[in-house]
């Protein structure tokens, strides 16, 4: 350096532009991860800083192009715009001289009336010829793009397709690698007869195919959905493919006896998934490895009958207008986890029935199903219980020693024994009372008794007037929540957390230590009141030894330490500043602590 050019050396500004380019110091692999979260145009906005990022945003291995994002920066008519993006691929692509393998190529676009694109298929073929592992096209559910017909990859991992032609056939053959493929609203499909020696999942969702046949041995996965509108007959053969542990089927129309075939005759199958079939008024399910049966929305089904041995997981939910009279478990000793919805053949004692002969049952759950009455769940290992808007029921007796979460939704009932876990958080939905009479008020605390013992509980109502318990009862009645720590109160039209709500509640349950109140609507009214007891010594006195005299238990006022209200709005508006006032007046000033979340 010259002597006369020391005054164009400044360190300290060297040393603030270093500081603020820490990033260009990092490693490639953790630039490359820090790309993985940008969207394509950030990161090829980062790629103009230097020469650096230039250069790892040529060697980046993921590439995705965003037609709806491109689109937000454009203002011409939707056909420019289509046209406009098609160029930015293609430029893209030819300007990042890529000069490493591709681990991804993703395109999301809507290419509908575009049947062939040089530009794009150019795109593609040099993604190809850059060692791509996997694939997605998803060009719009109407949208029939010609495949390249150059298309072929050794390196082709995963393929995922929407709004495609192709030929599949073909398309495996000259993709030796392909362990995945995906296809949605695809074209070209009608007669599929395929081997493949490394595919392990394949997917069909509302594909244009008349005829499937697999050799597959190493397939485990099969899922296959016909349109919802009209489905036509498919006639599918995977019995070849014997590694299948995953078999899917939506809207198929290959009756009964296909189905009980299949299932019956892949022996490595786990899992076996029915929706929306409309021609299968009964089906067996036999299958001895099974482990997971699912049967969703088959209009005609009336009967379902399971054999098997190591059936851990059965759920049913009906379809609209459609009656199921008959779900047989020949064997059912090892269900873990059972989930009907809307079967009206669920009776008290049908659900007693198979309880005595579903000794490992975890969980439970019954959602709509009207028949039942007068519920008697007994049981040694359950530890999930969801009763969700079974109109008909009008009593519940519930023995689950080992029971931790536990849900009712519907109407008002009455309990006649409730014996759970100790660490068992409870929630209870209750339909809009009828009548506010203190028959019901009555109703409603002894309803509640039953889940004092509970870890936690939460009750979502629809007025605030559910929870205000008369002072009548208040005056004569035992506090039925006396032992609860934590509730939570969610009230559908809350506007404000009135004082006498709070009020009402500490009376429920006197011994908390947190108390959490919202709104159910989309409102951000919500408070959380924590309070901290102090344990009497033996021989210590009562800090209010004067209160709560002539009753047989104490009231939320005594032995209490410290006393902390977080609500995310302090205006008078929701109520905040009332019930800072409340508890000032109850003698808890030195106590009170008030802060924002």
């Amino acid at each position: 350096m010259e002597e006369g050019d020391i005054h164009c050396y400044d360190p300290t500004k060297k040393q603030r532009l270093n500081a603020m380019d820490l990033i260009s110091d990092l490693p490639d692999t953790i630039i490359h991860h820090i790309m993985s979260f940008l969207t394509n145009l950030e990161v090829t906005t980062l790629s103009i800083l230097s020469k650096r990022f230039f250069n790892l945003w040529c060697s980046f291995p993921v590439i995705q192009f965003d037609h709806e994002t491109f689109s937000r920066r454009c203002y011409g008519m939707p056909a420019y715009e289509t046209d406009g993006f098609l160029d930015h691929v293609h430029n893209s692509i030819l300007l990042r001289r890529i000069r490493t393998d591709l681990s991804e190529f993703r395109v999301s676009a809507n290419l509908t009336g575009i049947s062939t694109d040089l530009r794009f298929d150019l795109a593609i073929s040099i993604v190809l010829a850059n060692g791509v592992g996997r694939i997605e096209l998803n060009l719009g559910s109407l949208a029939k793009y010609l495949l390249p017909t150059n298309f072929a990859s050794k390196s082709l991992n995963v393929l995922k397709l929407e709004g495609l032609q192709l030929d599949l056939c073909n398309l495996i053959q000259v993709c030796p690698s392909l362990r995945t493929v995906s296809l949605k609203s695809c074209a070209n499909l009608e007669d599929i007869d395929l081997s493949s020696k490394a595919l392990t999942e394949i997917e069909f969702y509302s594909c244009s195919v008349d005829y499937i046949k697999i050799n597959a041995p190493n397939l485990h996965l099969f899922h296959f959905q016909a349109s919802n509108k009209d489905p036509e007959p498919c006639h599918i053969d995977v019995l070849q493919c014997q590694n299948i542990m995953y078999l899917s089927l939506n809207n198929v129309v290959n009756g009964c006896d296909w189905i009980a075939e299949h299932v019956s005759a892949l022996n490595k199958l786990k899992t076996f998934i029915l929706k929306g079939c409309r021609d299968i008024d009964h089906i067996t399910v036999r299958n001895e490895k099974l482990e997971r049966v699912v049967i969703c929305h088959c209009s005609v089904l009336t009967s379902i009958v399971v054999k098997a041995t190591s059936l851990e997981t059965f759920l049913f939910e009906r379809a609209d207008q459609s009656q199921i009279r008959n779900i047989t478990f020949l064997t059912s000793k090892y269900i873990r986890d059972l989930s009907i919805k809307g079967a009206a053949l669920v009776t008290d004692q049908w659900l007693e029935a198979q309880l005595v002969k579903m000794t490992h049952l975890k969980s439970l759950r019954l959602t709509d199903c009207n028949s039942l009455k007068d519920i008697k769940v007994c049981h040694e290992k359950l530890q999930i219980l969801e009763l969700n808007s079974c109109h008909g029921l009008v009593e519940a007796n519930i023995d689950t020693p080992q029971l931790v979460s536990f849900m009712y939704q519907g109407n008002m009932i009455e309990f006649a024994k409730m014996v759970t876990s100790s660490t068992c958080t409870t929630t209870l939905s209750i339909n809009r009372w009828l009548a506010y009479d203190n028959a019901t008020f009555f109703r409603w605390r002894e309803l509640l008794s039953f889940f004092g013992h509970c870890k936690a509980l939460k009750l979502i109502c629809s007025t605030q007037e559910e929870m205000m318990i008369p002072e009548l009862h208040r005056e004569r009645l035992v506090s039925p929540l006396y032992d609860l720590q934590h509730l939570e109160i969610q009230i559908k039209s809350l506007e404000k957390i009135d004082i006498d709500l709070v009020d009402s509640l500490l009376w429920l349950s006197p011994l908390l230590k947190t108390l959490h109140i919202s709104s159910g609507c989309c409102s951000q009214l919500k408070m959380i009141i924590k309070f901290l007891h102090r344990d009497l010594i033996d021989g210590e006195e009562d800090t209010n030894p004067f209160c709560c005299v002539s009753k047989p238990i104490k009231c939320w006022k005594h032995n209490l330490k410290r006393l902390e209200i977080q609500s995310g709005d302090v205006s008078t508006k929701n109520g905040s500043s009332d019930l800072q006032e409340y508890f000032l007046s109850n003698k808890t000033s030195d106590l009170l602590c008030f802060s924002l979340v």
